[in-house]
């Protein structure tokens, strides 16, 4: 499946995904084809984007950084202890120990050199919490650091945000440069909320704890709650990590795509993020993911159906036309072998 803007909408496009009203109701369920005259509803909604099917699943072979029913499960077990412990008056959170091991052990039966398809996705404060944790313990993983600071990288990245559970001001996909000050107060209290939170869980590391606290401080001192230019490791990969997926998410920014994300944390505008971490990030992520569909300096139409050992250059399938018109998936292209070939445009 793929996320598609509703202006882009044509018609005919198949929904992967429920489309929800405020409340969670299901105004329209996955499967629905979509007609030209259900786009104006939809926008009337304030929806900006939908997740459809991807016509073009049977050639793609993508990568997950983990076997999707295996986040799933994650996703699933970090809503549940969150959810406990804001319902259920401080439940202990010592669960996140199992899951946090779990990931560190996924991560390192993964082959080294792997480059992971990561697609833009709406805002989801678990499947962000799940994607950050996994991100966070690859990059700890190309450092070379030992098994006792992965895991509590991976606690501290699973608990980053708990925070955003206790503040009102929505937060999903939106600008924070343009809100009011009560809001953007109410806002960067989640860190410092967060913190607090996890005083009693005596359980957590000292440097996971300052994770959840630190996430939004950068190397420049310009982030929050205190301006600090934190010199440890484990901060530092959380405040990039956090950074990149927070914007294909749209978690707590405006969401972008996998490229403009890619580029914007690359080019570290201010010196925010440690260089070494950036590229130990950036080394393992696919700036085309499976499914993208892209024009070639050729003129030529097609869609990434795999990825190879080159973040940048994947293998794609050119487009062509049938007799009946009808367009097809033919000539398969690697481009980190043809260098006459190259991507001139996402689609």
């Amino acid at each position: 499946m793929r996320i598609k803007a509703v202006s882009s909408l044509v018609g005919g496009e198949v929904l992967a995904e429920p489309i929800l009203t405020e409340k969670n109701d299901i105004l329209i369920p996955n499967g629905t084809r979509i007609k030209p005259d259900y786009v104006p509803l939809i926008e009337s909604l304030g929806i900006e984007s939908v997740m459809v099917e991807d016509p073009y699943e049977n050639y793609e072979s993508p990568n997950s950084i983990v076997d999707p029913a295996i986040f799933d499960k994650y996703v699933k077990k970090v809503r549940r202890l969150m959810e406990s412990h804001i319902y259920h008056d401080g439940k202990s959170l010592k669960e996140f120990e199992i899951i946090a091991n779990d990931i560190v052990h996924d991560i390192n039966d993964m082959p080294y050199d792997v480059i992971v398809d990561i697609k833009e996705r709406n805002s989801d404060l678990y499947e962000h919490t799940v994607m950050v944790t996994l991100l966070s313990v690859l990059v700890a993983r190309k450092l070379k650091l030992d098994e006792k600071r992965k895991y509590n990288i991976a606690v501290g990245c699973l608990l980053h945000d708990i925070g955003l559970r206790f503040i009102v001001t929505r937060y999903k996909n939106r600008d924070f440069s343009n809100a009011n000050p009560a809001e953007l107060f109410e806002y960067k209290k989640h860190t410092i909320l967060g913190y607090s939170a996890l005083d009693e869980e005596n359980w957590i590391a000292p440097i996971s704890m300052k994770m959840v606290l630190s996430h939004h401080e950068n190397m420049a001192g310009t982030g929050f709650p205190m301006k600090q230019k934190n010199k440890e490791l484990e901060c530092r990969i959380i405040q990039a990590c956090d950074a990149f997926d927070s914007l294909i998410s749209g978690m707590e920014c405006k969401r972008i795509c996998v490229q403009e994300a890619i580029n914007q944390i690359k080019e570290n505008d201010g010196g925010r993020f440690d260089n070494k971490i950036i590229k130990c990030l950036l080394s393992s992520i696919a700036r085309y993911p499976v499914g993208t569909t892209v024009k070639t300096n050729a003129e030529e139409e097609g869609v990434v159906v795999s990825q190879t050992v080159d973040p940048e250059n994947p293998i794609i399938m050119i487009f062509g036309n049938e007799n009946n018109g009808k367009l097809m998936l033919h000539n398969r292209l690697n481009l980190m072998l043809d260098k006459n070939i190259s991507i001139l445009q996402v689609i």
